[in-house]
């Protein structure tokens, strides 16, 4: 007699997109993960922190074993488990009962010393796949196993257009950056018109979905000459305070910002110096890569001194750096 584990079935509460729309119900039927050359006791505990990380996202009703039960039968069960995960047609035809639910459902594999952990969600309705993850991890790693788990529920929730995630998500992030500008200073200090080399730390600080305030702290060094022509170092320690969008996604994540502040320019004696700032950047992590991710960004500074005197900066940059999340 083939037995069929079954997980409970939840409900999920997904937030509408939009303003001051009231929240829809969408059902979402989990089956345990199916092991395939591995424990079973495995593929169990695994289907536990599956659930438990869908769950722990928020806005989750759950339902016992006997609903579940009482909604499939045995038969029905044991054939939405054989479909494939690319097929979901075929979870249609032997999952009607769940009526317009999401049903998640997925295997823990094993190939040599690695163990392979995928899931998918198809709507029942639309008989379409929502989303589908899997990872790939050390065999004999169980916190990896875990950790990677709770990846794969978290891109679903994303693909189910859930707005709370069900892992952890930094608060603030730090990062270091290095690169040049090239920029052109006209005025009565001077002129600084040359590629320099800049350094730059910045803290981030999340404040909703994705919108982060920042502070940059950075260093410029580079030469120009003055009224007499003659050669000289300068150097610009500016700080910006300001905002920018990040649009999340696995990989790749694109941002725009802008802000404003103040900076100290040595240049052919000057002083204090006002600073606008626009950048555009992308930061590049793999799913599995929960703190840390490499940045890339551009931006346009547009700067004047405070000083009587006629003088304006504007440059372009160009900088890549690490960034950590905490």
């Amino acid at each position: 007699m083939i037995r069929v584990k079954i997980s409970t079935m939840v409900l999920v509460l997904a937030m509408a997109g939009v303003a001051r729309a009231g929240p829809s119900v969408r059902k979402l039927a989990v089956l345990d993960l199916q092991p395939q050359g591995v424990a079973a006791e495995m593929a169990a505990t695994l289907s536990h922190v599956l659930l438990d990380a869908l769950v722990k996202g928020g806005g989750v009703s759950v339902l016992s074993k006997s609903d579940m039960t009482r909604i499939l039968t045995v038969e029905q069960s044991r054939q939405l488990l054989g479909c494939p995960q690319e097929d979901p047609s075929c979870v249609v035809r032997h999952g009607q009962a769940l009526g317009n639910a999401v049903l998640v459902w997925g295997v823990v594999g094993r190939v040599g010393d690695r163990v392979v952990i995928s899931a998918a969600a198809v709507d029942m309705q639309k008989e379409k796949t929502l989303g589908r993850e899997s990872r790939s991890v050390a065999a004999g790693d169980g916190q990896e196993m875990i950790d990677a788990t709770r990846e794969i529920a978290e891109s679903l929730r994303v693909a189910l257009g859930l707005v709370s995630p069900a892992s952890w998500q930094p608060i603030m992030a730090a990062s270091a950056w290095a690169g040049g500008s090239l920029a052109g200073s006209v005025g009565e200090g001077g002129r600084l018109d040359v590629w320099q080399t800049s350094v730059e730390l910045e803290l981030d600080v999340f404040i909703w979905q994705g919108l982060v305030a920042f502070l940059k702290v950075g260093f410029s060094l580079g030469s120009g000459r003055d009224e007499t022509d003659q050669s000289f170092t300068a150097y610009l320690v500016p700080a910006v305070l300001g905002v920018k969008w990040r649009w999340v996604r696995d990989w790749v994540t694109p941002y725009l910002g802008a802000g404003v502040g103040f900076g100290f320019l040595n240049m052919a004696n000057q002083g204090g110096m006002f600073t606008l700032l626009a950048v555009a950047g992308i930061e590049i992590a793999p799913p599995s890569w929960k703190r840390f991710a490499f940045g890339v960004e551009g931006g346009f500074a547009y700067q004047r001194p405070f000083a009587s005197r006629d003088l304006s900066r504007i440059g372009g940059r160009l900088q890549g750096g690490l960034i950590y999340r905490f």
